[in-house]
């Protein structure tokens, strides 16, 4: 176990109704003997008051801090498997400081970011992709997201990585073997070594085409709402997020810069993109947001292009229609209500084609159905595992080529004993994944992004 005994505030700053502030450590339980004054007279007994809350008051050199709920948990069967002290006071910045201050005067030490799960993962209660599955549920925008954070957090990638490992290992023994324990020109026939680097590197490719999923997952789907100025762009944004989010008016060139929203729709979330509108300008700053505009379509999960259908189609829609041509796009024709002056089939696209009156709010139902039609999260949900993680995705990828190479060497009578070097380099990526073989550096870059009190 870690030798400091740590402090910090685990809820979000600012005032509510309670605060917490944690302790972590081996004096947790002295430190807060010294302060806590229990309302039933009772002095703390480590023992029986294991996982139960005790009410009373904070007071140390006849200053009286704050009246609080305090628990105490013994270790090891702790989030962080150390002794834990959680102090529950009033949610007023004094008050939580004030105790933070206290405690840091009694000893503790100010946490660094995510230390409470560093130790977790440090004195063995999780390991490293249980660890940053924390911080995905902290930080899930959907409920899809959030449920694969939580299937992770339970060890699902944990064990497809140790099955692969094993597979790995399995042909790294007799490779051990070959090279060790046998005379030269009697290495044990190859057959087997290839059937668990092969069988090794199909777990791997498998675990990596769900890597596109997990993106969609953890980050939502990235949606480009484009077109040419004053075609309702914005006034799409603020339809689906039911407030006025965007700028509206009759100006052209309003939006300049591109305006980012989430929107759940069902299990999906929409990370949505608002951009300026695309057209030949003159003006330089509203000609760096139609260049910004293209550069966001083009990483784009989603492009919702919308048309004005009361206007001629012109070159600038047929750049637009150019741009997203190949893409995945939904075409949006809007201002129904009024006269139109194109047919779709002017379009000549087989995108999908949505008529809509966004004024009236007339089809949004019906783009909101397309766009779950097109991101279907049934076969997501019933997936065992999905690689969320792009360090998971890197580490998966860098894994496969090594095992790709050592069967191409394999095969081509390489001597086992180099055989050997990309095989074990690729067993030891795949342990960076579970943190059973990690540097200090990728844990510190793991942990930093963690808030301070998790």
């Amino acid at each position: 176990m870690v030798e400091r005994t740590i402090a910090a505030i685990s809820t979000p700053m600012g005032t509510g109704g309670i605060s917490i502030v944690r302790m972590s450590g081996n004096e947790s339980f002295n430190i807060i003997k010294k302060i806590f004054v229990p309302a039933n007279g009772k002095a703390i007994d480590t023992q029986k008051d294991n996982r139960k809350m005790r009410y009373g008051k904070i007071i140390y050199n006849d200053e009286e801090y704050d009246e609080v709920m305090v628990c105490l948990m013994k270790a090891p069967y702790t989030y962080t498997c150390e002794n834990v002290v959680e102090i529950n006071c009033h949610g007023s910045m004094i008050s939580v400081k004030k105790i933070l201050n206290l405690l840091l005067d009694l000893g503790c030490d100010m946490a660094e970011p995510g230390e409470f799960t560093k130790r977790a993962f440090l004195n063995g209660r999780i390991d490293l992709s249980q660890a940053e599955a924390v911080i995905d549920i902290i930080n899930a925008t959907g409920e899809i997201a959030q449920k694969e954070a939580i299937n992770q957090l339970n060890g699902s990638v944990k064990e497809a990585i140790s099955d692969i490992r094993k597979t790995e290992l399995e042909a790294l023994s007799r490779i051990e073997y070959s090279i060790n324990f046998t005379e030269d020109g009697e290495d044990l026939p190859v057959d087997d070594i290839i059937e668990y680097i092969e069988c090794a590197n199909e777990k791997i490719d498998m675990l990596k085409s769900t890597a596109n999923k997990g993106k969609i997952i953890r980050d939502g789907v990235e949606t480009a709402l484009i077109g040419k100025p004053n075609v309702g762009k914005s006034s799409l944004l603020n339809a689906l997020l039911k407030e006025n989010r965007a700028i509206v008016t009759d100006i052209a060139g309003t939006t300049r810069d591109a305006i980012t929203e989430y929107l759940n729709l069902g299990n999906l979330t929409l990370k949505i993109n608002d951009t300026a509108g695309i057209r030949e300008t003159g003006d330089i700053v509203e000609k760096i947001g139609v260049e910004k505009s293209i550069e966001i379509l083009e990483k784009s999960d989603l492009i919702i292009a919308i048309f004005d259908s009361s206007r001629e189609l012109d070159n600038e829609d047929q750049k637009i229609l150019s741009l997203i041509e190949d893409k995945n796009a939904i075409i949006i024709l809007n201002k129904s209500d009024l006269e139109r002056k194109f047919e779709r089939s002017d379009l000549k696209t087989d995108l999908p084609i949505i008529e809509a009156s966004i004024k009236n709010n007339e089809g949004l139902d019906k783009i909101e159905k397309v766009i779950m039609e097109i991101f279907d999260t049934t076969e997501i949900e019933h997936q065992s595992t999905v690689i969320t993680n792009l360090r998971h995705e890197r580490l998966l990828e860098k894994a496969s080529v090594k095992l790709k190479n050592c069967l191409n060497d394999i095969k081509m009578n390489v001597p086992i004993d180099c055989v050997e070097v990309d095989l074990r380099s690729s067993y030891n990526d795949l342990g960076e994944i579970t943190g059973d073989e990690v540097s200090d550096e990728i844990l510190d870059k793991v942990f930093k992004e963690f808030c301070v009190g998790k």
